[in-house]
């Protein structure tokens, strides 16, 4: 009996993750339609947050290095003028950040 009390629970588990994830997807379509609404030229001027740019810029620099790219990372800085990414001007941290995500490949 308790066999089937387990797998009557796994269903029912299995039941609200199906519902969930329809909500999900739901709500994924619902967002994408909206934003088809929008201007495209809206879209284009995100609103970025400097000191977000800047702790993922320095996670990436950090794993690059990590990774054995220390030099490569470090002429990327002289590139945009700095030394260390606290003297690189912030509206370059997405120039930046692409920079150094494509050492390697």
């Amino acid at each position: 009996m308790s066999v089937m009390n387990d797998l009557d629970l796994k269903l029912n588990e299995l039941e609200n993750q199906i519902n969930q994830a329809k909500e999900t997807v739901q709500s994924l379509l619902n967002l994408l339609s909206s934003n088809s609404d929008e201007d495209p030229s809206d879209m284009k001027q995100s609103n970025h947050d400097p000191v977000e740019d800047k702790v993922t810029v320095r996670k990436i620099l950090a794993k690059k290095s990590a990774e054995g790219y220390t030099n490569q990372v470090k002429e990327l800085l002289h590139k945009f003028g700095a030394e260390k990414l606290s003297d690189v001007d912030p509206k370059d941290y997405e120039d930046l950040y692409y920079s150094v995500e494509g050492l390697g490949q």
